[in-house]
């Protein structure tokens, strides 16, 4: 009889989960095992963390909400059968194998997304709910599994495959092409849908390409030698629709704004738009002196530009998160950038090939915010 590990079982939960835990809508899915069992129903988190990867080369973790994947694909990477140990004597290395073995596996997990994307990597161990008219389970979708002593790695039950049955293919391509402020340094752009920063492939002729994006809205920020130009809009995650702004907001955010432990001494909010439950500042923030200043930015300074996002909690705003759009280290010497915002940088959707232009006849919208001093 196959022997299931209870780290990776299926386990059927006698009560309800609160919804308070889960921060995303829940999809139809369809999960599969590594016997070949199949579960289907709506599927969940269980928190409020979104499913997490390490992709493969690369040193920072990647969320994704449910409802932008096709499917997610779970395998043994490497399996091994280990010896039990212990300790010979406390506060040492030496070890003392016992009889017997146990299984060990290292997964990894391949994510496709709506947008065509597949994102390769590892894990963070998460928990999922999945409701299938019978009641709510609970699934492991884990890093690494450790059988019981006696097992062999066939005998660890663990899901192997996720298939959202709902998801349609969605997002597209995000290019452009910039002229007449310079050259072009970098691009990268909020996710106004899931609160990420991506970051595009820029090339020497000024032209930049993010992919294929998600379904959603992007606020772009683009350096170049002379100049910063980005779009700020009103749009934010779905979950998360509020009241408009109102006089005064700005103000009241102002004042708390100074109260943030912040690295940078001197910083400033340049900018406001979204709603009462998700508004985004626009914050321009520099320091020049600090640990090592004259090897990395000697006779300069370094500075950021970021969006500070923040809600009403009546009668006080709260801050959220920073959404890093833009370090750079500015040597002396170096030509302080203008920054400016522009309208065709906002909320742009997926399928979009930019033309950006400092011609007033294309864009007369540019608005001049401050030199970058």
């Amino acid at each position: 009889m196959r022997v299931i590990s209870l780290s990776v079982a299926l386990l059927a939960l006698a009560g309800g989960l609160r919804a308070a835990a889960v921060t995303e809508t829940p999809v139809t899915a369809v999960v599969t095992f590594s016997d070949g069992s199949t579960f289907s129903g709506d599927l969940g988190v269980v928190g409020a963390r979104p499913l997490t990867l390490v992709p493969f080369g690369e040193d920072r973790q990647r969320t994704f909400l449910l409802r932008d994947i096709r499917s997610v694909e779970h395998t043994p990477e490497n399996t091994s059968l280990e010896r039990p140990w212990v300790f010979k004597e406390s506060g040492k290395a030496e070890k003392v194998y016992l009889d017997g073995h146990y299984p060990l596996l290292n997964f990894q997990t391949r994510v496709t997304l709506v947008s065509g994307l597949c994102v390769s990597g590892h894990v963070v161990s998460a928990v999922l709910r999945l409701n299938d008219g019978q009641g709510q389970r609970k699934l492991f979708l884990q890093r690494q599994i450790k059988g019981a002593l006696g097992e062999s790695p066939a005998d660890i039950l663990h899901v192997s495959q996720i298939r959202m049955s709902g998801a349609m293919p969605g997002g597209g391509p995000l290019r452009g092409r910039v002229d007449g402020f310079g050259r072009l340094q970098s691009v990268t752009a909020l996710d106004n849908e899931r609160g990420q920063i991506i970051y595009a492939r820029v090339a020497a002729d000024s032209t930049f390409d993010f992919g294929a994006v998600l379904p959603g809205t992007y606020d772009l920020c683009l350096l170049t030698d002379s100049h910063v130009l980005l779009g700020l809009s009103d749009d934010g995650p779905r979950e998360r629709p509020g009241a408009p702004l109102e006089p005064g907001d700005l103000d009241a955010i102002n004042r708390l704004f100074p109260l943030a432990d912040e690295f940078f001494k001197d910083r400033w909010i340049v900018g406001l738009r979204g709603s009462r439950s998700f508004a985004k500042a626009l914050v321009y923030l520099r320091r020049s002196e600090y640990y090592e200043a004259e090897r990395w930015t000697p006779g300069g300074f370094l500075w950021h530009v970021e969006v500070w996002s923040w809600h009403l909690a009546d009668p006080d705003w709260k801050l959220d998160r920073h959404h890093l759009l833009l370090r750079h280290k500015q040597k002396g010497g170096e030509r302080n950038r203008k920054l400016m915002t522009g309208t065709a940088l906002g909320a742009v959707p997926p399928g979009s090939d930019l033309h950006i232009t400092s011609d007033s006849a294309n864009h007369a919208d540019w608005t001049f915010i401050r030199d970058l001093d």
